[in-house]
């Protein structure tokens, strides 16, 4: 009668020694190391050398149903960001993100007051581990008042804020779904032209777009395609990429001409878009910084998205 026992407490003791050497051999398993992304070198002592780049173009920017003239820079720097804060580190030993940083200004005149634009967008280097940008800001000044919008990567989600002086605008936070974001585009030009999005997409607008022209804060339906292309430019030719963009619930269409080679080349070639003509290069100081200069003369023709 004691029988059963013996072989339910033999079995016990064998589940008990097989689920230890299970556990055991859990502990023991060498662990995947951690992917750690270095930049390729060319890029590296274009990007690393403590410095930022500078490209400054002609602008004409379509406003109150005109094309308004004046000026606009873009500035390119990496720099160390806490993905958390979501801020430049400054000091202390907390891990950060190596990002590209651009700083988007434009400043034209509409004949009656004048508007000063401002977009940020910050961009990890490594986009195979970190695809989405952390975060895009926006600051617009004119004389009637001022508006700020922002938008964080806050796990799946984006996380819009806004602060108008504008009665229909007034202060807003809230979330919606993560998607493509055109602000970013340029950051994805000068770190791979091949990670931009393509195909039938979801992208949100440029902040600058959706505050000038009063759109909701949401995402529209898009078509995007990247072309090589070969320019017969004073008999020597040249390949580049042509990217565009088309919104039909909008019915905005951008497009971008970017060169197909490398994208570290300083000295006599255009660093920005395929139609900007390269007027200048120099160095000049920037705060501790060195900053690379690419002066630039817009096309009239064009206009600058």
């Amino acid at each position: 009668m004691k029988y059963p026992n013996v072989f339910i407490h033999g079995l016990f003791l064998m589940l008990t020694i097989v689920g230890m050497s299970s556990c055991d051999a859990q502990e023991n398993k060498p662990k995947k190391k951690e992917r750690v992304y270095v930049p390729p070198e060319e890029f590296q002592n274009y990007w690393y050398a403590d410095a930022a780049e500078l490209n400054r173009f002609e602008l004409v920017q379509s406003r109150y149903g005109e094309p308004r003239r004046g000026e606009a820079i873009m500035i390119f720097v990496t720099e160390d960001f806490l993905p958390y804060r979501q801020v430049k580190k400054e000091f202390g030993d907390k891990s950060s993100l190596s990002i590209m940083k651009l700083n988007y200004l434009k400043r034209f005149t509409t004949g009656i007051y004048d508007y000063s634009l401002m977009t940020s967008a910050f961009t990890p280097v490594d986009y195979f581990t970190h695809p989405a940008s952390l975060k895009v800001a926006f600051s617009s000044q004119d004389w009637c008042g001022q508006v700020y919008m922002q938008l964080n990567t806050r796990g799946r989600n984006l996380e819009f804020s806004q602060f108008s002086y504008f009665q229909s605008e007034g202060d807003k936070i809230y979330e919606i779904p993560s998607t493509y974001l055109e602000d970013d585009l340029w950051n994805r030009i000068r770190l791979d032209p091949q990670t931009l999005p393509l195909g039938k997409i979801k992208m949100i607008p440029s902040l600058e777009f959706l505050r000038l022209n009063h759109r909701a804060m949401k995402h529209y339906e898009a078509q995007a395609s990247l072309f090589l292309q070969v320019s017969d430019k004073g008999g020597q030719q040249q390949e580049f990429y042509t990217y565009k963009l088309t919104y039909p619930e909008l019915k905005r269409t951008m497009t971008i001409r970017c060169e197909s080679e490398s994208r570290f080349r300083r000295k006599g070639t255009r660093l920005g878009c395929r139609f900007n003509k390269c007027l200048y290069y120099d160095r000049y100081p920037y705060q501790d910084h060195q900053v690379y200069v690419l002066a630039t003369k817009r096309n009239p023709t064009r206009t600058l998205a």
